[in-house]
Order: C-alpha cells, then sequence, then structure tokens
C-alpha cells in the first residue's frame, strides 16, 4: 500500500469498505443512490471501487466528475468521454455512438454534430435511452453534481433557473430509464442541502440516502498497520492508537497526512516514530504553511450556504472550537442571539445550521453537547477564529 494524500485510491492501496461495498450494491439492486459524504472521507476511492467491481454485480459501470464543468453541455460531454475512454467497456460503449445522432465521436474527443445551446439535453436523452434498449446494466456515477450547480447559481436568477431546470431534467432521466440504469449521484458539498436550500428537494427524492462515514476505529488501526509494513517503520499499537486518538475522526485523508508525516519525521532523525514526533507533527500541520488542509472547510460555508448562512454557521463553530467538550444547544442559542433577535427565528436557524454542520462533518451530538469531530479542525478553527 503506498502513501497517498489527497488523490483517490485504486487497487491494492483500497483499503476496507467492504461493509459499505456490499451495502451499496444491495441498495443498487433496486435504487439510485445519492452518497453522502464530506470532503476526504474516500468518496471518489469507493465510487472507483464499485465501478471497477461492477462486472461481478452483472454491470458495466462508468464514472465521471461535473466539477469542472460550467455548462450543462460540459456536464453531457463528460459523461460521453467517460464512455468513450474506459477501456474496461469499450467494446460496450462504441457501438453507442453508432446510435446517438446528436454527438460524434473523434480523434479530438466528443463534440455535438450541430452546434446548439439545446444540444446537450438532445444528446443526454439519446445516451441514456441507447443504454437502455440495450441489453446490460450498467451503474452510472456522477461525482460533484453539487459543485456544478453551486456554479450555475452564482450566475444570478438565470442561473438558479438552469439548475432547477436541470436537476428536473436528471430526475426525469433517472426515472424513466431505471430498469437498465441505476445512477449514483455524489458530492463533497450536501446536494441535499442544497436542494432543501432552493426548495427542490423533490428533484431528488427518487436518490436513497447512502451516507459514508470515516473508518471505524478498528479499521484505522488496521490501516496505519499496513501502511507501517508498506515502508517498514515500526508503529506498535500504543502508538497507532495515538494517532488514532490525536486527529480524533479517523477519515482516511487526515490519516494519511499524518502517516506520511510523521515517516518523514522518523527518517529525518533516524530514530524509530515515537508519541513525541506525532505531536510534532499535529501542530507541524497547523502551521501558516499547511493551511490549505483545513482551509477548505471554511471555505465551503459560503459555498453551500451563503450569506448569512454562512456566517451564522461559522459563529457557531467558533463558540464550540473553544472548548474540546463542545456546547450545549441553549447556550449555541445565547451565541446566536446577537446576530438573530427573534427567538423563533433564531431557534429554526439554529436547528437548520446544526443539522448541516452534522451532515457534513463538522460537528457529533454527543450526550446533548455539540462538539467537532475532527480534533485537528477543532484546533485549527480556535486558534485561527477564536483566539
Amino acid at each position: 500500500m503506498k502513501i497517498s494524500v489527497g488523490n483517490p485510491v485504486e487497487g491494492d492501496d483500497f483499503f476496507d469498505r467492504e461493509q459499505e461495498q456490499v451495502r451499496a450494491w444491495r441498495k443498487l439492486e433496486g435504487s439510485h443512490l445519492l452518497m453522502l459524504a464530506p470532503r476526504r472521507i474516500g468518496k471518489t476511492s469507493l465510487i472507483l471501487r464499485l465501478c471497477a467491481t461492477a462486472s461481478e454485480h452483472g454491470r458495466y459501470a462508468v464514472h465521471c466528475s461535473f466539477a469542472k464543468c460550467e455548462t450543462e453541455s460540459d456536464c453531457i460531454r463528460e459523461l460521453f468521454k467517460a464512455l468513450a475512454v474506459q477501456q474496461s467497456i469499450g467494446q460496450r460503449s462504441k457501438p453507442l455512438f453508432d446510435s446517438i445522432k446528436s454527438v460524434k465521436l473523434g480523434p479530438l474527443g466528443v463534440d455535438w454534430h450541430e452546434a446548439k445551446p439545446e444540444s446537450w439535453r438532445e444528446a443526454g436523452e439519446e445516451l441514456a435511452k441507447a443504454l437502455a434498449d440495450g441489453d446490460d446494466n450498467w451503474l452510472v456515477c456522477i461525482d460533484e453534481l453539487p459543485v456544478f450547480i453551486i456554479n450555475l447559481l452564482q450566475q444570478g436568477e438565470e442561473g438558479r433557473r438552469r439548475a432547477r431546470a436541470f436537476l428536473y431534467w436528471l430526475r426525469d432521466l433517472r426515472q424513466n430509464h431505471y430498469q437498465r440504469i441505476k445512477w449514483l449521484m455524489a458530492g463533497s458539498i450536501g446536494l441535499d442541502t442544497l436542494a432543501a436550500r432552493l426548495r427542490l428537494s423533490d428533484s431528488i427524492n427518487d436518490l436513497e440516502p447512502f451516507p459514508l462515514d470515516a473508518f471505524s476505529e478498528d479499521s484505522a488501526l488496521r490501516f496505519l498497520d499496513k501502511l507501517a509494513g508498506s515502508y517498514g517503520l515500526q508503529l506498535n499499537q500504543e502508538l497507532r492508537q495515538a494517532i488514532v486518538a490525536r486527529v480524533g475522526w479517523p477519515v482516511p485523508y487526515y490519516l494519511q497526512l499524518m502517516f506520511s508525516h510523521l515517516r518523514d519525521e522518523s527518517l529525518d532523525s533516524g530514530a524509530p516514530p515515537n508519541a513525541a514526533m506525532i505531536e510534532t507533527v499535529f501542530e507541524k500541520l497547523l502551521g501558516n504553511s499547511y493551511r490549505t488542509h483545513f482551509d477548505y472547510w471554511h471555505q465551503r460555508l459560503e459555498e453551500e450556504l451563503g450569506q448569512p448562512e454562512a456566517g451564522q454557521a461559522a459563529l457557531i463553530l467558533t463558540r464550540i472550537s473553544r472548548s474540546t467538550a463542545g456546547e450545549t444547544r441553549e447556550t449555541l442559542a445565547q451565541a446566536m442571539s446577537t446576530v438573530l433577535q427573534d427567538p423563533q427565528i433564531r431557534d429554526q436557524a439554529l436547528h437548520y445550521l446544526l443539522d448541516i454542520l452534522r451532515s457534513d462533518g463538522y460537528l457529533v451530538e454527543r450526550e446533548g453537547r455539540y462538539a467537532f469531530r475532527l480534533e485537528w479542525l477543532r484546533v485549527y478553527w480556535q486558534r485561527r477564529f477564536a483566539a
């Protein structure tokens, strides 16, 4: 197993998630899935694993991302490109293009036969129909759909209209061609949150939620043990437990990050890893040079919620960051009173924001108190925003 910080992993580098795979395939027998997972959980890696093992479940699978798409045409083109370049389904996908009149496949990629703004609708519908009319069963995985929807929302009222239209169009596509095609929609920003914000929850009510959490403690310990073995590093049970405790929430990305820098510390010093090195790495990665590992958590509030909700969520997180034990709902309501004086409006806003912050991986509720799930993030937030 190789160190891979921030990149999806495949093949022998993919670890565990056995129960999640079994559950996903069981759900996909009759449902489309909405994979709900905070950033860095390993969502894309799991999706790629499902695609790699799709043949074992009687399906051909294709995966694409809408993260860099600026228009609806870009999204549909990404779907076609994924079908065109994926070698494992090449023999199955090439005949599809012969039956689709809206696009052409050439040496430079996929393009419309006619350059019309509305061609994406026709092309997308033709693609789904071609897949559905064949003899094969398909799994179509679309990653970072919420990022594209946010891109549209930033374009004003016309962008909001297009976002609504695109979400409902996708829903119609799923419902019209569900027998041969199952869809998996995912994103590091909750599509359910976006849909609720836009009052469009019915546009995704055919998707069954599939929450993806961090590793269990046992999986995290085995993961670190396997990584250490791959690099000949001495990492006993006590040190592995110390790493998991210091990170606070065993997200694969942060375990990889800690291990990578711990290995550097060990190699640079010529000594085996120890508890002091773990603390050194923890503090080092909170420095300004490594802020990108945590800044995204603050930035995504604005992307997902917009103002004034993003500011209110930041206020809640700042208050909670001051204590490892977290804060009660009553204490948070008092903090919110500085920006929302009306008690009813304040309670509604607090309920809404706490739900989002829990589902997006910021917070966990334990015994009536709300606390950060990721200890690293709590310390980062406290030092940057609450000091």
